[in-house]
């Protein structure tokens, strides 16, 4: 009799961000361990430093040559993996084990950590759009200038972490904000506006379930820009229930526009965020889709 082909064993690398959410990294090494021994696949664990950590996964990517690689952290572990595996064959797994886990959630990927490993090599693959930023950035959720990227950056800097950390800076950013002036050309249009935040959305919540954008899709070949005009630091406020049931669109002072590429300007710099990650303070910003170009697994 013939013999039976030998099954390829595939290759698994995990980027685990210790640092990330509250979760013992310990305690989520072995699970992985013991969950894929029984499926018998090739798994090499990597911790993230801190330093360098991008160039560390790309070279073992380019060595092991895996399957799948997957981010186990919030939205920035998954961001610097999404990065590294753009038009590539190989497919990126979501461990939500992150402070913030909006683009897991955006998804449909369990919490619970034995289903999301499940769907690590049981799932489906789906193909989710990007948005590039400014050449060098990429942003597979949701990035923005103003209010909430202020908030990001003092939730960085803070010990305190989780919703209420968060919560903490919002409520203080909100008490201070002042409505910046955008020069945005959206698909070739050109718009002047005054707002209180811009942002560049190819999903449609943040990592605190908060709906910025209800129709958003990551992979309908677009992203939204959402512009929050509101007139006051009270109507800033009278956003909190709307971003948590949906209706953020019907309020007057958000506008909402569609779009493959958009170029904003600012008469100042900014602090900018991606993903919950501050990149930087810039006053020029250059946004545009690459569709398909990524490859997920998703329950």
């Amino acid at each position: 009799m013939p013999n039976k082909p030998i099954k390829k064993k595939e290759k698994i690398i995990f980027v685990v961000n210790p640092i990330s959410g509250n979760m013992d990294k310990d305690t989520l090494e072995n699970q992985i361990r013991e969950y894929t021994k029984q499926e018998d696949f090739q798994v090499h664990v990597y911790n993230t430093t801190g330093k360098s950590d991008e160039v560390a996964v790309e070279e073992l990517i380019n060595k092991l040559k895996p399957d799948i690689v997957v981010a186990a952290g919030g939205d920035g572990t998954c961001n610097m993996v999404g990065k590294l595996l753009l038009n590539t064959s190989i497919k990126m797994g979501i461990l939500p084990v992150g402070s913030a886990n909006g683009l897991a959630m955006e998804l449909g990927i369990p919490n619970q950590m034995q289903e999301a490993l499940k769907t690590v090599v049981h799932g489906s693959t789906k193909a989710i759009d990007v948005i590039r930023v400014n050449d060098q950035h990429i942003s597979l959720h949701l990035s923005d200038i103003g209010v909430n990227a202020n908030v990001v950056q003092r939730f960085q800097k803070d010990t305190v972490r989780g919703f209420w950390g968060y919560g903490k800076h919002l409520l203080s950013e909100l008490m201070a904000a002042k409505p910046l002036k955008f020069k945005l050309l959206i698909d070739g249009q050109e718009i002047l506006k005054s707002a209180y935040m811009v942002v560049l959305a190819n999903a449609s919540r943040y990592g605190t379930g908060a709906i910025i954008n209800p129709k958003g899709k990551p992979d309908d070949g677009v992203f939204e820009i959402v512009l929050v005009r509101a007139y006051s630091i009270r109507h800033l406020l009278g956003m909190i229930v709307p971003l948590f049931n949906k209706t953020i669109h019907q309020l007057d002072y958000i506008d909402v526009f569609s779009a493959k590429s958009v170029r904003i300007e600012t008469p100042k710099k900014e602090i900018v965020q991606v993903d919950g990650e501050v990149i930087g303070s810039m006053n020029l910003i250059n946004a545009s889709i690459i569709e398909n170009a990524l490859q997920v697994m998703v329950p």
